[in-house]
């Protein structure tokens, strides 16, 4: 069982990658209809919620995360790659919920056994 995990993930990674790109391109609608709102361009009914807004702040703060991530992993240097995920996934565990180092997609694949 464990066996064939390990044969997913580069599928689930690139999932993941993916979907990044969706909720980033979410996040851009958003923010263009909040803005488009607040120059009074589109009706009240239109402009996005407060939740909305939140899980696009979110998102926001993601895209770092995720360009560190990427090029980590894009850019392969020898032993920088595995230090970084081990680096990251432990100063998380390490520091509960005060850090953030590793994308919010990518953090469900490297320990599932946390709920996002």
């Amino acid at each position: 069982m464990k066996f064939y995990k390990i044969t997913q993930l580069p599928r689930q990674f690139l999932w993941a990658i993916a979907m990044e790109g969706v909720g980033t391109t979410r996040m851009l609608h958003v923010y263009a209809r909040h803005g488009a709102g607040k120059l009074r361009l589109t009706p009240v009914h239109r402009r996005p919620a407060q939740e909305e807004l939140h899980v696009a702040r979110e998102q926001l703060k993601d895209i770092p995360r995720s360009l560190v991530f990427l090029v980590v992993f894009l850019i392969p240097v020898p032993g920088f790659v595995g230090g970084y995920a081990i680096a990251a996934i432990a100063a998380e565990r390490w520091m509960g919920h005060k850090i953030k180092l590793i994308p919010t997609r990518f953090r469900h694949l490297l320990s599932p056994k946390e709920k996002l």
